[in-house]
């Protein structure tokens, strides 16, 4: 078999390429390969990430430190905000073409509010705001250490609080809550309505090599319920394929893959779905990671829209 793009996974990475490409060249062939047996189940799935619309509102890990001068460089979160806008621009355009079909499903709008609370991190915070307001992207950021500001955004955050702590947060409207695995399974679905394109699940990649002649790849794929392979000639290959992506690569003999290596990461969310618990709390809100912990131990305390429904996730 032959096909012009061949896709290695249906999570959020793949699916997103495949739409993307075809809206560019209605022309080319495309294959989705997924190992499980429906779209997005692993990374991108809704409950396996915070759904984040990284936008550098809320994020302290984008403004790591604050300069010797007082000042924090806020260039880093300034530039994620502008791609996350061109992520809101193309899923528009999916919306406005019916590739995406109901918005409310995967994107919703949230305030974001980033929250300190040591006296090393409130001058910290204060010094971020006032270099991001500076630009118009932030203009509608807040900043307060009153208390009772904060409760009125967020009033879980504030519940039981020691008085004596110092605290102090931002608050800034517009931000984002992403269901990826929604978007993933509505992008795998117009894939496979295309002429000349098909998706197939329960399908793994188990062999990716260049050929020797010509440009373009053999890809051998195996059907997991009867064992068959087949071998696919393709003229581009996206490896999308989460924890399973880095022996892809390595099989593929390409250099760039030299000097990577991959370890598990084990992670737990405590949810709620108490409808008086829920309530309480509409936002998403980012801590500062603690010492050298990197940046996924950051605290959260986010609202999720999940199949149409309203919860509250901490972890």
């Amino acid at each position: 078999m032959k096909t012009d793009v061949l896709l290695i996974g249906s999570g959020i990475m793949s699916s997103t390429l495949g739409v993307m490409l075809r809206e560019l060249n209605p022309a080319l062939s495309v294959q989705l390969f997924e190992v499980t047996e429906k779209p997005a189940q692993e990374a991108s799935n809704g409950w396996n990430n915070a759904g984040t619309g990284h936008a550098g509102i809320c994020e302290l890990s984008y403004t790591p430190k604050q300069e010797e001068d007082g000042t924090v460089d806020v260039s880093k979160a300034i530039s994620v905000f502008e791609d996350f806008e061109h992520s809101l621009q193309f899923w528009a355009h999916t919306a406005r073409r019916g590739i995406i079909k109901d918005t409310r499903k995967c994107l919703n709008s949230l305030p974001h509010i980033s929250l300190v609370h040591t006296q090393e991190q409130v001058p910290y915070l204060k010094a971020r705001y006032e270099g991001l307001k500076k630009h118009h992207f932030f203009e509608p950021m807040r900043f307060s250490t009153d208390r009772k500001e904060i409760a009125d955004w967020a009033p879980l955050l504030m519940k039981g609080r020691n008085e004596e702590q110092p605290v102090a947060a931002t608050h800034m409207d517009g931000g984002t809550d992403v269901n990826f695995g929604e978007i993933s399974r509505s992008f795998c679905q117009w894939i496979d309505e295309q002429e000349n394109c098909r998706t197939q699940f329960g399908h793994r990649v188990v062999d990716l090599n260049k050929k020797t002649s010509g440009k373009g790849w053999i890809v051998t794929v195996r059907n997991e319920e009867t064992c068959q392979k087949e071998k696919i000639h393709a003229d581009f290959v996206f490896v999308g394929a989460g924890g399973g992506s880095l022996p892809l690569l390595q099989k593929s003999g390409i250099p760039e893959v030299s000097g990577y290596g991959g370890f598990p990461i084990g992670g737990q969310w405590m949810i709620s779905r108490n409808p008086k618990v829920v309530a309480k709390h509409t936002a998403k809100v980012y801590g500062q990671a603690l010492g050298a912990a990197p940046t996924m131990a950051v605290p959260h305390l986010d609202t999720r829209v999940i199949d149409g429904k309203q919860s509250l996730l901490f972890g």
